[in-house]
């Protein structure tokens, strides 16, 4: 009986130290990550061109960010003028941004997009509300919240005639 007891504690030991390794190795995906992705000078002459505002940060950019940014230059070409345009206006954006305001607005974005539908709605429609107001009282909202430029949702098609600050999500 005892040599029972004995054996059926090893193999629980032995089936708890193969689970702990088990769940210990990391998946193959973690390893890998993103390949490395092409140097500045490396870009086609169209990928440079629609790139052109990151131009001076590219080389500099994490494999993820300049992955992100090429399939978006692929996308380009298929785009209406109007999100051309849009696109242009937030690369220039983000470029100007120093590196701790975008690690904000990747922040926000991340948490943003982790919200409840009505929640997202509801910021759509303080944004909105925002994007009417006369300059001087957008200025005041910006002054009182820093960060406002950061949170704002993409605008929608009707309100490109009213240029909001764009939100940035890279």
């Amino acid at each position: 009986m005892a040599k029972r007891r004995h054996i059926g504690g090893v193999a629980i030991v032995l089936v708890l130290a193969c689970a702990i390794t088990a769940q210990a190795t990391p998946p193959t995906t973690a390893i890998l990550g993103t390949p490395p992705q092409p140097e500045w000078t490396a870009l086609s002459a169209s990928q440079k061109k629609t790139l052109a505002p990151l131009a001076k940060d590219w080389n500099g950019m994490e494999n993820i960010r300049r992955k992100q940014w090429l399939s978006t230059a692929e996308r380009y070409p298929a785009m209406s003028e109007t999100e051309k345009e849009r696109v242009q206006k937030r690369m220039q954006d983000w470029a100007k941004l120093s590196p701790e305001q975008r690690a904000k607005a990747r922040d926000n974005y991340r948490n943003i997009n982790q919200l409840p539908n009505d929640q997202k709605d509801l910021i759509k429609k303080k944004w909105s509300a925002y994007a009417n107001l006369p300059e001087e009282e957008k200025q005041g909202v910006r002054e009182k919240h820093k960060s406002a430029i950061l949170l704002a949702p993409p605008p929608s098609p009707e309100e490109s005639t009213n240029e909001a600050p764009s939100s940035v999500n890279q």
